[in-house]
């Protein structure tokens, strides 16, 4: 099915107009509303303009209103709620021996088709261990390659191609954080899990390498995950450590049955807290420059 606008029902009211942001909707020479010929394969299949038409007129190839789309509450989140229920929230390192319900994990999953993305998101894959022992059944080929890293940055050659390859911002990120806590003897599995910490479930955001805007979706939906779990009681832990290792051993990959060509950008330590933290923390660890 093609982009199509019912003319029978549409009211030209223009708004799907006015919201598309690559404006391949207009008026014909007939005063009707369209697709503008030679434009819709621009289209980023956004869904604006069939959320905002008041009689369902809009057609988008692979969307339907039945499918894709909820009527909106009437009441919008107050700002204190909200940040209520965000200082709620921390990164949980020690999880209770409880298993998470798929039922739950499907719940986390839906939040994700509400989250905003970049290019082409149908690139982009989730894949869901909930299973601690396929999780320990990969922690000692991970912990081996985060104990090879002080070998790697120790040595000027090997330190150099990293440092290409990977990028100033991954190197910095390796040598300043991960080489330092992997030289101390902290991703060694006989100080126990500090690689998942524990948690029950792992949930890996991954899509072939090279696909458009795969990073920065997988890191939205990442963040919806997260939200969606606190709201469901559970507690979360953003972890680029499993990544790191998936990407670099294969044997970690079939483990979690994550395809050979894909990259793995970010994952995330699932479980049910075993603290109640007392009180929020707030930071500022950012600059601001406002103008106005």
């Amino acid at each position: 099915m093609e982009n199509n606008i019912d003319l029978k029902v549409c009211t030209t009211c223009k708004l799907c107009m006015d919201v598309c942001p690559c404006k391949v909707i207009g008026v014909n020479n007939k005063g009707k509303m369209h697709f503008i010929p030679g434009k819709e394969s621009i289209c980023i299949r956004c869904g604006q303009c069939m959320a905002i038409c008041n009689t369902k007129a809009i057609k988008i190839d692979g969307y339907s209103y039945e499918k894709n789309f909820v009527d909106l509450p009437e009441n919008d989140l107050d700002y204190t709620d909200y940040i209520n229920f965000i200082s709620k929230r921390r990164s949980v390192r020690n999880y209770k021996d409880k298993s998470i319900s798929n039922e739950l994990i499907n719940r986390i999953l839906e939040s994700i088709s509400y989250a905003p993305f970049g290019a082409s998101p149908e690139h982009m894959c989730i894949t869901v261990i909930n299973n601690r022992k396929t999780i320990e059944s990969a922690l000692p080929l991970i912990s081996k390659f985060l104990n090879s890293i002080v070998q790697f940055i120790e040595n000027p050659i090997v330190r150099f191609f990293i440092k290409r390859k990977a990028g100033i911002e991954t190197f910095n990120t390796i040598k300043n954080h991960i080489y330092p806590i992997s030289k101390s003897g902290n991703y060694k599995l006989e100080e126990g899990d500090r690689i998942t910490r524990g948690a029950p479930a792992l949930i890996v955001f991954h899509a072939e390498k090279g696909a458009e805007a795969h990073t920065s979706n997988a890191l939205i939906y990442a963040t919806y995950a997260m939200m969606a779990a606190e709201s469901l009681g559970l507690g979360s832990l953003m972890n680029e450590i499993v990544p790191a290792a998936i990407n670099k051993l294969d044997e970690v990959k079939k483990i979690f049955q994550i395809p050979m060509d894909h990259e793995a950008v970010i994952s995330l330590n699932l479980g049910y807290p075993k603290y109640k933290y007392k009180r929020g923390i707030k930071r500022n660890y950012y600059k601001v420059n406002i103008i106005n």
